[in-house]
């Protein structure tokens, strides 16, 4: 993705912005994993058996991206309002951090989990 700043042109790759959004979900509480196999708080872009993109689907459009990510959720939540909170703070730290547009953030509750 390419964003246009004062004194030239800012490339930031489409794992920067998986990084952003595995961070963001991880604020959530009611999130347990995301379905590619990383659990909250196992997120280490230094680690190579923990692969970003695990879990999250960037798609770039122009200027702007739209975010699929697939989740499993603890059991006993109210997932309308887990999932509407991970909308808004991927939405939130992508455009922050990174001055791109996030047109949707596309969640899947792929599985759900009886502690």
């Amino acid at each position: 993705m390419e964003v246009q700043g004062q004194q030239g042109k800012i490339k930031i790759a489409s794992d920067v912005i998986m990084v952003i959004t595995k961070k963001a979900v991880e604020e959530v509480k009611g999130i347990i994993s995301f379905s590619g196999g990383i659990s909250k708080g196992v997120v280490d872009t230094t680690n190579r058996k923990n692969n970003p993109r695990k879990g999250v689907n960037v798609e770039n459009e122009e200027k702007q991206v739209v975010i699929n990510l697939s989740v499993a959720i603890e059991y006993g939540v109210v997932i309308p309002d887990v999932i509407k909170e991970v909308q808004q703070k991927v939405k939130s730290a992508i455009e922050t951090m990174t001055e791109i547009t996030v047109e949707k953030v596309n969640v899947y509750v792929q599985d759900i989990k009886i502690s």
